[in-house]
C-alpha cells in the first residue's frame, strides 16, 4: 500500500525588483481580495496578461507561493503579462464565496486593467488543483448572476474569458470518490510500481492510504469543508458547485491536463468534462490531456516541453 502523494508547496516568488504592482485590492472584505500584476519586460503600452490562481485545497497557500511560481515565471519570460489572484478560503467564508471573488477580480481588472499596463481585449484564466476548480468556474461563469457579489462596485462591468488552462481540477464533487474507489481498485491489480517520483513529493494532508475510504467524503476534506455538507452527495448544492453542470455551447477554448497517478482528484473528472462539454459543443472545445503516471501536482506538469505545448494554445487564443 501507498500513501496519497502531491508535490510540496515551498518558497514564495520575491516581489523585489519586479516589474508591476502588488497587493492591489480589488474587494474591500477581505485582506485576501488583493492580487498582484506581474509585467515582463517590455515597451508595450499594453500588454495581454493571464489570470493565475493558485491551488490548495480551498484553505491554504498564496498568490506568490511556488505552487504556480513557475507558470508565473514562464508567462513573464514569454511575454505576457501574470494576474495572479488571493481569495478567501475556508477558514473565512463556505461556498459560493470564493468563486464571487474571483470573478469580482475580473471585472475589477476588466475595468481598470488599463491603468496597469494591461489589455484586456481578450482574457485568459489557468490555475491548478482548486485553482484549477476556480479556473473553470471562471470559465463558465460570466452570465451567472448567483456568482456575483451583491456589494461589488463593478458588478455592471460585461466580460468574457477566451480560453482557459486547468491543471487536474475538481469538476462534479459527488463522484469524487467512487471514481477513486474504481481507480484504487484498477491500481491493486495493474500498477506494478510509481513511476512519478520527485523529491519535492510528500505525503498528502491528511496522511491516507491511496485505498482509504472515505476522502472527499468525510465531512473535514477539503470539498466538504468547501460546501458545508459532505461533498459526494449528489444533491442541488453539489450540482451547484460542480463546473460540469455549466458546460455551454458558446464556453470559451479549455485545455486540461491531469494525471493518470493522482490519488487525490481523480483523472475522470477531466474526462467527463471534457466529453460532456465537446459533445455539446459539436467539437474538441476542450482538449483533454492525461499525463501518464502523473500525481496530483507532479512536476511533470512543469517541463519545458508541456510549457512550450501550453503556450501554442495561449498563443492560439491570444494572437
Amino acid at each position: 500500500m501507498t500513501k496519497r502523494m502531491w508535490a510540496a508547496a515551498d518558497g514564495k516568488l520575491a516581489i523585489e525588483g519586479k516589474r508591476g504592482s502588488f497587493d492591489i485590492a480589488y474587494g474591500n472584505a477581505s485582506e485576501l481580495q488583493k492580487l498582484d500584476i506581474w509585467l515582463p519586460d517590455t515597451e508595450q503600452e499594453k500588454v495581454p496578461f493571464i489570470f493565475i490562481i493558485h491551488g490548495g485545497g480551498f484553505m491554504a497557500l498564496d498568490k506568490r507561493d511556488c505552487e504556480m511560481a513557475h507558470a508565473i515565471k514562464e508567462t513573464i519570460k514569454r511575454g505576457f503579462a501574470a494576474v495572479s489572484l488571493n481569495y478567501r478560503m475556508t477558514q473565512e467564508v463556505k461556498f459560493p464565496e470564493p468563486i464571487r471573488d474571483i470573478k469580482q477580480a475580473i471585472r475589477f481588472i476588466k475595468k481598470h486593467g488599463a491603468e496597469y499596463q494591461l489589455d484586456t481585449e481578450k482574457m485568459m484564466v489557468w490555475g491548478g488543483s482548486a485553482g484549477g476548480y476556480l479556473t473553470l468556474m471562471a470559465a463558465l461563469f460570466n452570465n451567472e448572476a448567483y456568482f456575483d457579489n451583491p456589494e461589488d462596485e463593478n458588478v455592471d462591468v460585461q466580460f468574457k474569458i477566451d480560453g482557459a488552462i486547468a491543471w487536474y481540477p475538481i469538476t462534479e464533487f459527488a463522484t469524487l470518490d467512487h471514481q477513486l474507489q474504481t481507480n484504487s481498485l484498477i491500481n491493486k491489480y495493474l500498477r506494478k510500481e510509481i513511476k512519478d517520483q520527485h523529491e519535492c513529493y510528500v505525503n498528502a494532508m491528511p496522511e491516507s492510504e491511496e485505498n482509504a475510504f472515505p476522502y472527499h467524503a468525510s465531512l473535514d476534506s477539503a470539498g466538504s469543508i468547501l460546501l458545508g455538507e459532505n461533498c459526494c452527495v449528489d444533491n442541488e448544492l453539489t450540482r451547484k458547485a460542480s463546473p460540469i453542470y455549466y458546460i455551454k455551447s458558446d464556453m470559451p477554448r479549455i485545455y486540461i491536463q491531469h494525471g493518470s497517478g493522482d490519488e487525490i482528484v481523480p483523472m475522470q473528472q477531466s474526462i467527463d468534462f471534457a466529453l460532456k462539454a465537446n459533445e455539446l459543443c459539436g467539437e474538441e472545445r476542450v482538449i483533454c490531456e492525461i499525463v501518464p503516471d502523473a500525481i496530483h501536482g507532479s512536476m511533470l506538469f512543469e517541463t519545458a516541453d508541456n510549457y512550450d505545448k501550453l503556450f501554442a494554445f495561449i498563443h492560439a487564443i491570444m494572437d
